[in-house]
């Protein structure tokens, strides 16, 4: 099964945030002044933003793109500089969230994981956060656990296709298929066309038996991502169709 595209959650994040005018306006400054140079004095605007307003995870982003070095080693360095602005602002659950990302990033999943938990402690009622505990319980194949954190997210925000689709994988996982393919199916109404939704909804038609289906979603899939013909003839939940002459012909380079 084909991961969706998880690294959307630090951009789907920030777009949800909500930003008060006088906030935009110090935001802008401080964005102007990275990009006239003048490192020092758009990181102490976006400090004092920081202390004032913790729950601002744009601060933050602005903060790590003018200090997070461009080297081997940037993200593990980022990681350093997160820890010292987190003792700064202890309760500045923005620190707290790219801090956690960034371990996630990097594999160090059980500390992203204790991350995530403390943000949901922080924040019950947000959706993505549940969604990085769910990925870091699915890489540690856990997935009954990684099933209840995507269904709590789910829950919270009902409107995102790819959180569908890893709630799926994990019901695929505990070959819970009927409730896996209910699960991607709403995931497929949201985005009728996102090759990713329809490549994972045939491997559980496949996973299934259903070949029929399987291959009408396989055969959508790699039309819209010719790339996704390699994936297929290597996917352990194709492997009853790899010597089908219709999935063959789907699949051929």
């Amino acid at each position: 099964m084909k991961n969706l595209i998880t690294l959307l959650i630090l951009t789907l994040a920030m777009a949800s945030q909500l930003v008060c005018a006088q906030d935009a306006d110090e935001l802008n400054k401080a964005q102007q002044l990275l990009m006239e140079g003048h490192k020092e004095e758009a990181s102490a605007i976006l400090g004092k933003l920081m202390q004032t307003q913790p729950h601002n995870k744009m601060a933050v982003q602005y903060w790590l793109i003018a200090n997070m070095k461009r080297v081997p080693d940037g993200e593990l360095q980022a990681l350093v500089q997160l820890d010292s602005l987190g003792r700064l602002y202890p309760d500045n659950t923005g620190i707290m969230f790219f801090r956690t990302f960034i371990q996630a990033e990097y594999g160090k999943t059980e500390e992203a994981l204790a991350g995530f938990e403390g943000l949901i402690q922080l924040q019950p009622d947000t959706a993505v956060n549940y969604i990085g505990k769910g990925q870091m319980l699915s890489a540690l194949n856990r997935h009954e656990e990684a099933f209840q954190a995507f269904d709590k997210a789910t829950s919270l925000d009902p409107s995102r296709f790819d959180v569908w689709g890893m709630k799926a994988s994990s019901l695929a996982h505990l070959k819970r298929y009927d409730e896996a393919l209910a699960a991607m199916n709403k995931g497929v109404e949201l985005a009728p066309d996102h090759p990713y939704i329809l490549y994972n909804r045939a491997c559980i038609y496949s996973l299934t038996g259903d070949k029929e289906h399987a291959l009408t979603d396989l055969k959508s899939a790699c039309e819209k991502m010719p790339r996704l013909k390699e994936n297929a003839r290597q996917d352990e939940d194709f492997k009853t169709l790899w010597a089908d002459e219709d999935f063959r012909k789907i699949t051929e380079k």
